[in-house]
């Protein structure tokens, strides 16, 4: 699919209210163009972001009241044969997000359906991605069931159904779904904490990204800190997030593989905004020179900037379940400014 962010502005998943109602519609308000539905850890232990998709899972064992979940390996093995007669016969509906795990989902889809913006482009869902719920989950003896080959492969196949599922819930607004997968675990790659190679990175995601654009959307991986982003531009997503307000240098080291992503179609997803207490110090002055250094460096090693500026998104850093509502409202409200800001800067001629 041939896709243009062209510095459109969208979010990463959680927000910090427990009314889904009240959460959607601020959302939509300020991102009428490409909105996401509100993860609400506030709501409870099911609403974060790795038990939010473990529902159902092969062998999970939940404890909401310590906030704890793993798999039981030889339950979950038991049980191998009936997943994946439902993942080859395509049986999506098994593999829903329900509102006791994501009620802002189904919220999004009733506000959507109450007044669908004339401005929408795309609406983006999110799913944990496959290498964090793969390593966050432990089966009985503490090991990440992602070391499992077993279950890596549910894993991917399970991760991949979940956002095939949001996708084809969201197919009635006519327009494309993006679905970023959340993959804060990228910041432990190449530590003792993740002994896996980068071809198992790089296998687990485009597993997902092939289901996704299988079923008609836009693949898109967030990781809120710095890794080796030369793997995520290997992977066959069309749009690579980042934290451009901490992390902005580190990713510049890799222009080759920025240019490589982009020059195929990718996007890069700017993740501007601070997803912390910073948020209420910056403006759009403070943040467009930002985007202006970054890609300034991107320009001077070859970059085209019209190609740079027109695959571009903004978001904030992060989600933002962390901050209070006061900083939350001010983070929506600094990537709608911004987005337009740059588009106007930017893009008019473009």
């Amino acid at each position: 699919m041939n896709f243009q962010g062209r510095c459109l502005g969208t979010g990463i998943g959680s927000f910090p209210l427990d009314d889904p109602e009240e959460a959607f519609s601020l959302i939509l308000e300020n991102l009428p163009e490409i909105p996401f539905w509100p993860q609400l850890p506030k709501r409870g232990f099911h609403e974060q972001m790795v038990p939010q998709y473990a529902q159902g899972f092969p062998g999970i064992v939940e404890d909401p009241v310590k906030e704890r979940l793993h798999v039981e390996a030889d339950r979950a093995l038991s049980k191998l044969e009936r997943f994946y007669e439902k993942e080859m016969a395509g049986d999506v509906g098994a593999f829903a997000l329900s509102p006791d795990y994501a009620i802002g989902f189904d919220t999004m889809i009733r506000g959507l359906r109450r007044h669908r913006p004339d401005a929408l482009v795309c609406t983006k869902g999110h799913v944990t991605g496959p290498v964090t719920f793969g390593f966050s989950v432990k089966d009985e003896k503490g090991a990440a069931i992602f070391y499992d080959p077993n279950l890596q492969d549910v894993v991917c196949k399970w991760i991949a159904l979940k956002a095939w599922y949001q996708i084809e819930r969201l197919k009635e607004f006519g327009v494309p779904t993006i679905i970023f997968l959340d993959e804060p675990y990228m910041a432990a790659f190449g530590t003792t904490g993740m002994n896996v190679g980068r071809d198992d990175v790089v296998q687990a995601i485009n597993g997902v990204a092939a289901r996704i654009h299988g079923a008609g959307g836009l693949a898109g991986v967030h990781c809120c800190g710095n890794t080796d982003w030369s793997i995520l531009f290997e992977t066959d997503v069309d749009i690579v997030n980042f934290d451009a307000f901490e992390f902005m240098d580190r990713m510049l080291l890799y222009p080759e593989q920025v240019r490589t992503f982009l020059n195929r179609g990718g996007n890069l997803a700017w993740g501007l905004v601070p997803t912390s207490s910073a948020v209420l110090e910056q403006s759009v002055e403070t943040l467009d020179k930002r985007f202006d250094d970054g890609v300034e460096a991107l320009v001077r090693s070859g970059i085209e900037r019209e190609r740079l500026l027109s695959q571009s998104l903004v978001t904030p850093a992060c989600g933002l379940g962390s901050l209070t509502g006061k900083e939350a409202l001010s983070a929506l409200s600094l990537v709608r400014q911004l987005s337009r800001h740059l588009r106007k800067k930017h893009l008019q001629h473009v």
